[in-house]
Formats: C-alpha cells, structure tokens, sequence
C-alpha cells in the first residue's frame, strides 16, 4: 500500500544560526516513533525564508506535491502562510492544509477563518498530531481531538489539549536522526518547557505552570552528539535557563566537559545567578540574553515583573567580573511608559555596560495577558501581525517614532559600532549621560539615507567623526586624539571579531613571485600613541593619560587567528608590506615598489604572519 506523504514547512526569518526547522523535526521524530503511523505515513520537512516569494515556494511544493502539508505559523510568516495556503488550495484542492505554531494557539478560529486550512492545531503538537495521523489512517474522523480545531469550531478551554507532562517521553529530533545537525550553521535546543514567571506580554508562561524539564541524560547524550558533529553554535529555547540554578550549573559543568568549543546562548533573569553561576558562565564559549525590559517599577508592575535597581546592578556587577558575554533587552511602550521613562531605562540599562543592548518596539501579541487587557490599558496596536504598539496614553505616535530612532541610533553606534568598551570613557570626559548621547546620534545620523546598512569600518568612521564634534562642542578638542586612537584600535577589534577567522590550511611555501592577501579579520593600523600605553586609559583619565605620556607613532596589526582576535606591535616596514598586500602584485614587486631591502626579516614575518592566519597566498 502506497504511503500518505507528509510535507512539514518552516518558514523563517532569515538565513541564520537560528534558522533550524526544530518544531517540524520534533514532530517528525514522534510520529516516526509509532509503528502504525510509520507505516503508513512518510513524513519529511522543507525550510524557507520570508525572503522567498509566495510563488516560489508554492511551485517548489508543487514539484513532489504531497497529500498532507503543515505549516509552523509564528507572527513573522503568518501573511505568507496565509497566501501559500491560498495558492495550493486552488491548484491542488485535496491536498488537506493545517498550521501549528504560536500564532495557531494564539488566535486558532481566526487562522482558520483567514485561510483554506482543513484544521489547525493549538498548544504543543507531537501528541496531537500523532492522534490525527492515526484517525486519518483509520478513516475516522477528526472531530474531538482536544487541540484540533476545524471548520466552524468553537473556542472552549475544556477541549484544549493537556501539555506533555514527562517531556522525556517524546522522542529526541537529533539523537533519532530525524534532524541532521550538520545540515545547519546552528542548532535550536530545548532543555524544558514553560517558565515560573508571568510576564504579561510574554506567550511562554501561558497554559500549564510551571516549568517542565528533559532529563540530564538525555542533554547530555545529544551534547555528545553535538560534540561529535563539530556544531559550531547552540540557541538554547528555555526561556530562563537558570529558573533552576542548581540545574543551570550541572548543565553548565557537563558543557564545559563534553563541549567546551561549542558557543552557546542563554536566556537567564540576572536575579537567580550568584557568582558561581557567573564564572560558570565566563568559563564557556557563551553569551546571555538577559530581559531587562524597563528600569522603571511603576511601568514593570503593569506586567506583572519588578525591579530593585540596586540589586539588579549588583548581579550584573558578577557577570561585569567574571567577564561573562552578556547583552540587555529593552521594550519601548509598555503600558504606563513614556518618552521619558524610556530614556531613563536607556539610560540605567547603558551604565551596566553589556555586550550589547537589544531594543524592541511592545508587540500585543494575541494569547497574552497584555493582549486580553489592552483595551483596559488604552493600548492601541496593530490588529495584524506584527502586533506593535502604535500609540497609548504614554506614547504618542510621534513619541514612538522617537524612541525607534534611539533604537537605531542604538544599535549602529553601541551594538554594531562595538563601542562597549569605549563608550564611557567619552561619557564620562564630556559628562554626559547615555541617553542624551544615544540622542544626538540619532540626529547626527538622520543625514544618513541607509544607516542600518552601514558596514562595520564605515561606522567606526562615523563614531570618530561625531566624537570629534562633541568633544570640540564641550572643549575637550585637545583630549580627542587620545579618544581618537582608542575608537580605532577598538573598530579593529570589532571588525577583526566579526569577520572571522581564514580556516582553509594554506602551504607556507613561497617566493618572490607569491602573491599574497591580506586576511579579512586582519586590519593594519597606525596610532598616535603607543598600543601599549593606550591601554591605560580608563585606569587613567584622558587627562592624567596626557600628562604622563607622549604621543609615540606606533603601528599596530589586529588580526583573527582561529577565532581569538590577537594585536602584534609592528613597525613601519611591516605595516607598509602588509598595507601593499591586496592580491595584486607579488612580493618581489610589492618590495620593490615599497623599497623593502630587509628580505630576511621579511621572510621570517611572512612565516609568522601565515601560521597565524593574518595573510594568505592566493
């Protein structure tokens, strides 16, 4: 008997680490697990991007059309979900349509109403569907099945499906194969479901309580798996890894142990880390994103979280000391948030000096407390997905225009600019506080047609450049060339970081007649000051930095060697050569051209400079 096909799509975001189709795998795992279902069903997952048009997937399914099509239906793809429905639905009217996903639980008579679903899945799936599938093989009807909603459906709480209790009951999506890790640049990892907190405008704590957790072992066997596969990174999903910090830390150790090279991303709340967490946390190849949202408890207490700003400064006080990654999240237009309020929290978020500073516009999103309460708040908001803010009584139309601004501003000159590690030392020389800096960034930046489209080294060039203006504005003209420097070598480093390392294995055999480049994390520098001594400003203020040194011209290479980004001290000659290696001339003619005589210390620099990844011969 010919097997019924199953085709499962995930539409996603974007091509990144974070594109992995896990829900459609864990689905495929389950139902693989059931005899009766396998037997009768082959079940198989295609992935897409938002980028991809509604025609182009539409006619990729066509070419091996299968009986049965599910989509993972989240905000982002919802539109074209809907459209791609639409488009089979005409062309192939058997073919039997249903979507899972957020916006499925969320809003499940709505997604039905909006598109020729035959039914539409809500809450967790793999047990769900593994009921479908076995009704459909039987020839019964679907009718019945708590969590399934079809045609004319009604909403009521009674029928909702029960979560999975023991998630180790269900299958595992990596150690059952049914997903191939190395098909993808990164992996999505869920640890457990559920989270002790209720944030309002948060979708993770609805339904069941509580938070339910896989066992140790088996997030233990799929690390070694992992390990064993050579993964390069890992999202974790739990929406607060250490709710359970004894937990946290046994899964942090059993990292460190079986896949210490591997990066991973947490989501912690900074209240439940003491400092054994933190080194724990500084000990891997890890960053945290940590959920901040707002400094103003007034505006916290109507989403049902708080805040003692003392405290909170305190725990990332341990991350700051450890020397843990870790980056802040903010939302703009909360209920009872202002323009004002906003800028404080912008403000009491950027002195705590993450990594980085994600900000986000409120989204409404349906199947929240926020979304059943909105009218109560005054909140006015988008009826579509994306589901953001357009104005409340706080926020104006206009006031959130602004605070996207500051947002942009944000991430093009904290974020993208890697002003991290400099961004105070000028705060704190022209005594200004962060938000009003931010600020007069977004208006120097207004002249600029395609900010968020900026690369790295032309940001660097646009930082240098409105520092310059503000330290001649409060007459501090004579401190710049200082500040100068440091904003270079740091827009190196940033650059050199993100560019990666050159991992291809490359002869260390040449001549005269080699022609070599320059590797893409390598960038030659000159200074007006000395590297070494640089570095001591912040242990010193501009100032005191000047009265204690001069400038020395000094050449400085920052280059990215098997990931870890290294600076060399090199002089003039050096510099030269290594600025003349475009991967046009040889080295005889670049020596020749530069008027390079030294070619001993030439060579012995070539063999340094090629084991360590900062050139290479093409």
């Amino acid at each position: 008997m010919e097997k019924i096909t199953l085709k499962l799509v995930s539409i996603h975001l974007k091509d990144c680490p974070q594109a992995v189709p896990l829900a459609a795998a864990s689905l495929k795992a389950q139902l693989d697990s059931v005899p009766s279902i396998t037997n009768g069903i082959d079940v198989s997952f295609n992935d897409y991007y938002i980028d991809d048009a509604e025609d182009f997937i539409s006619e990729d399914l066509y070419r091996n059309i299968p009986d049965m099509i599910g989509f993972s239906t989240y905000l982002w793809n919802r539109h074209i979900v809907l459209e791609i429905c639409r488009i089979i639905k005409e062309k192939f009217p058997a073919v039997k349509l249903f979507a899972g996903g957020a916006e499925a639980t969320a809003l499940p008579l709505k997604l039905l109403d909006c598109a020729p679903f035959d039914f539409v899945i809500k809450g967790e799936g793999e047990i769900v569907l593994t009921e479908v599938m076995s009704r459909l093989l039987n020839g019964d009807t679907l009718e019945d099945i708590p969590g399934v909603f079809l045609k004319g459906a009604k909403l009521n709480s009674e029928r909702d499906q029960q979560p999975v209790m023991d998630l180790n009951s269900l299958p595992s999506p990596y150690l059952t194969g049914a997903m191939d890790p190395c098909r993808y640049s990164g992996l999505l990892w869920e640890l457990s479901r559920g989270c002790h907190f209720k944030c309002g405008f948060c979708f993770e704590s609805r339904g069941v309580a509580g938070v339910r957790q896989f066992s140790l072992e088996r997030i233990r066997k799929e690390l070694e798996l992992f390990e064993e596969k050579k993964v390069n990174q890992v999202f974790v999903l739990d929406p607060t890894f250490n709710s359970d910090m004894k937990r946290a830390k046994k899964i942090l150790r059993m990292i460190c142990k079986t896949a210490p090279l591997i990066h991973f991303t947490f989501e912690i709340r900074v209240e439940l880390i003491d400092r054994e967490l933190a080194e724990l946390f500084a000990s891997l190849t890890c960053s945290l994103q940590i959920g901040l949202q707002s400094a103003v408890r007034e505006v916290l207490a109507n989403v049902n979280r708080t805040i003692d700003t003392v405290k909170y400064a305190e725990k990332i006080s341990l991350l700051n000391a450890a020397g843990a990654v870790f980056g802040l999240d903010l939302i703009y237009g909360l209920p009872g948030d202002t323009i004002d309020g906003f800028k404080e929290s912008l403000n009491y978020a950027l002195r705590l000096q993450p990594n980085h500073l994600d900000i986000f516009p409120l989204a409404i999103l349906p199947g929240t407390a926020l979304y059943d309460h909105a009218e109560a708040f005054s909140l006015n908001c988008l009826k579509e997905a994306p589901y953001t803010l357009i104005s409340s009584p706080g926020f104006s139309e206009s006031g959130m225009a602004q605070a996207a601004c500051l947002k942009d501003a944000c991430e093009i000159f904290y974020n993208r600019g890697g002003a991290t590690g400099w961004m105070f030392m000028a705060l704190e020389t022209l005594n200004r506080n962060p938000a009003d800096f931010i600020s007069d960034f977004a208006a120097y930046l207004s002249t600029c047609e395609q900010p968020l489209k900026l690369t790295k080294g032309e940001i660097t060039v646009m930082q240098t450049s409105f520092v310059k203006e503000q330290f001649v504005r409060n007459n501090k003209k004579k401190l710049f060339p200082v500040m100068e420097d440091i904003i270079k070598v740091h827009g190196a480093l940033n650059r050199s970081l993100y560019a990666g390392p050159r991992v291809m294995a490359e002869s260390t055999n040449y001549n005269g007649e080699t022609v070599f480049v320059i590797s893409p994390g390598t960038i030659s520098l000159s200074l007006k000051y000395d590297f070494n001594e640089l570095m001591t400003v912040g242990e010193l203020t501009f100032e005191e930095f000047l009265n204690h040194y001069h400038r020395k011209k000094t050449y400085l290479v920052i280059y990215n060697c098997g990931g870890a980004v290294k600076t060399l001290i090199i002089d003039h000659t050096l510099s030269r050569l290594l600025d003349s290696f475009t991967g046009i001339e040889t080295l005889r003619q670049v020596c020749i051209k530069e008027d390079i005589k030294a070619r001993r210390k030439i060579y012995e620099f070539l063999e340094f400079a090629v084991t360590e990844q900062m050139i290479h011969p093409i």
